[in-house]
């Protein structure tokens, strides 16, 4: 019987692969249902990609539900219970298409680990493998980085042959600015760690850069907004900081050392120069000030519960204005990631009530914002909150410590509301830079006197398994009963993912084919690891590894990919797809 598409839409046909196929599909074996959210256009397109893919080796898709972030949360990490989470029939999900954005430490405790499964954390997958604890544990326990990274790659080779995420690309992001742009490093400032103290652009004195979101956030220490992290940023920094020299970790600031013998009691120098924007020493009592706050849960931000894991009231030891000591409550592999909290001026902020910080905060930059500086090559001059336009100068203190004057006297961040009035300034002159968040495309930037810088993103898009599924979960149901056939089937998916083709001609270039979880730009990322080929060859031999009869006539391998759902791309749609009993 054929059960007729319950919604009918327009469909645009693009082949990418011009071969033609004459042959029926194998089985299907069993039928599955595809779970996606609505936000990203590109990611319809590849969702829909497999779509068609996966009948090639007997997997029948059902169910298309292309749907919102409130209706998917319920069926992921979000399930109400009972456990575990079950299939999307029964509930649950199935194969779920998703992005994670990481930063430059990538962290996968409490996504991958046992004692992580959902509902006791987010390891919605409900993936289990002792070796995959153990790799976690020792990884997150390493302070050394040699340790660390060797732990990293344990992990990814695990995940690479376990396979509870299917991984498909690494995006990058296009950056358009001026060409005469010097020493722009786009990894760090994509991360929110760059400060524009070096980069400078030929005969000017004043930076523009466009940002595609209105200002919100205007304490360092509660910002929730990445485009508030990047000015703010400006402004305020810690006394370690992310170094392109070192491969992007850390390295002495603020401080002229730091360092420890356990990864938990940290002996830090404060450089004997090291002073606020107004030209007032910064000590360490600075620094207790600081730690003390964001452990306030008045304070209000985001940061409280997890601060409060790795530092108290008493965690700090004055030895005198420029030296301490810190003690951890935990070791941590990113230690050096809590040492490198944002400061703020105790002489400033010590008389405000952390309750009333942030109001403060946005109170002082409309109306004196004057008092918005920290010890960072800039500081705030003017806030028009009716244009949205942050403006900061340069701090005359700067090179006192540093060494060097800013780049620029003053840098603006100025908000504009659609990608074509952001590229338009470009051209015009009027902005220097615009942000990779206005979703730029290589073949808009024409433009004269512009180019633009690729960046690799701290992130990934992958197809997330329900381990429970009972074909390729638990393989319960496969005709070879057992987890082994359950990986095969995993491996079969993979392997029908044609990454390539997405990145060429889905991303337009803007991605690389991704191997596992682990961002391509993280430390530790490991670059022996080959993304699995685009093959139904091999995803059949897969299949039939774990029991099913794939006997088939075949003269070609086609591969063409249905565009319609772009169409669809702000609402919430449930497909029935065809279904032949």
């Amino acid at each position: 019987m054929i059960l007729p598409l319950a919604i009918m839409f327009v469909l645009c046909i693009s082949p990418m692969i011009t071969q033609t196929t004459q042959a029926a599909n194998p089985g299907p074996f069993f039928h599955i249902s595809i779970l996606a959210p609505n936000t990203n256009p590109a990611r319809n397109q590849w969702a829909t990609l497999m779509v068609e893919q996966l009948p090639k080796i007997g997997i029948a898709v059902d169910t298309f539900d292309h749907t919102s972030w409130a209706q998917i949360s319920p069926r992921t990490w979000g399930f109400p219970g009972p456990y575990p989470i079950p299939t999307y029939a029964e509930g649950g999900y199935d194969l779920f298409f998703v992005g994670w954005g990481w930063g430059l430490d990538w962290d996968p405790t409490g996504l991958y680990d046992t004692p992580a499964i959902t509902p006791n954390g987010d390891n919605f997958y409900q993936y289990s493998n002792p070796a995959m604890d153990n790799a976690i544990g020792n990884y997150t326990s390493s302070f050394v980085l040699a340790d660390r990274i060797e732990y990293a790659e344990e992990i990814q080779a695990i995940l690479y042959e376990d396979l509870p995420e299917i991984c498909l690309i690494y995006p990058l992001s296009v950056y358009p600015h001026t060409e005469d742009l010097v020493d722009f490093s786009g990894l760090l400032w994509a991360s929110t760690y760059h400060p524009f103290f070096e980069t400078t652009i030929t005969g000017e004195t004043d930076f523009h850069y466009a940002t595609p979101a209105d200002f919100e956030d205007f304490h360092v220490h509660t910002y929730e907004s990445v485009y508030d992290a990047q000015w703010l940023r400006q402004i305020y920094n810690g006394l370690i900081q992310r170094d392109a020299a070192v491969n992007n970790d850390y390295a002495p600031w603020l401080a002229e050392s730091f360092s420890s013998a356990d990864g938990l009691t940290y002996n830090v120098v404060i450089k004997d120069d090291a002073q606020w924007a107004d030209g007032v020493d910064l000590t360490s009592n600075d620094v207790v000030y600081n730690y003390n706050l964001t452990v306030t849960q008045s304070l209000g931000g985001t940061g409280y519960s997890t601060n409060i894991k790795y530092w108290d009231n008493s965690s700090i030891t004055v030895t005198n204005d420029k030296e301490f000591s810190i003690t951890f409550k935990q070791t941590y592999v990113f230690q050096d990631g809590n040492l490198a909290l944002d400061l703020i001026p105790a002489h400033v902020w010590g008389a405000v009530a952390p309750a009333d910080h942030q109001a403060q905060a946005i109170d002082w930059a409309k109306n004196d914002p004057s008092k918005m500086f920290g010890a960072g090559p800039y500081m705030l001059a003017d806030y028009d909150a009716t244009n949205g336009v942050i403006q900061m100068e340069a701090n005359p203190h700067f090179v006192d410590w540093y060494g060097a004057e800013p780049s620029f006297d003053n840098v603006f961040f100025e908000f504009y509301g659609s990608k074509e009035g952001a590229l338009a300034a470009l051209a015009a002159g009027t902005v220097d830079m615009v942000d990779a968040q206005f979703s730029p495309q290589l073949d808009e930037l024409n433009i004269a006197g512009a180019t633009y810088t690729l960046v690799e993103d701290p992130g990934t898009q992958e197809i997330a398994v329900n381990m429970e599924h009972p074909y390729f979960g638990t393989g319960e149901l496969c005709p070879k009963v057992g987890a082994e056939s359950a990986k095969a089937i995993r491996k079969a998916i993979s392997h029908m993912v044609p990454r390539e083709i997405i990145v060429a001609e889905i991303l337009n270039g803007l991605g690389e084919p991704a191997t596992t979880g682990c961002p391509n730009v993280a430390i530790g990322y490991d670059k022996t690891l080959v993304p699995y080929e685009y093959s139904v060859d091999l995803a059949l031999q897969y299949m039939k590894d774990a029991g099913f009869d794939v006997t088939i006539k075949r003269t070609g391998i086609g591969l063409v990919v249905v565009f319609g759902i772009l169409a669809l791309a702000g609402a919430s749609q449930v497909f029935f797809l065809k279904r032949r009993k």
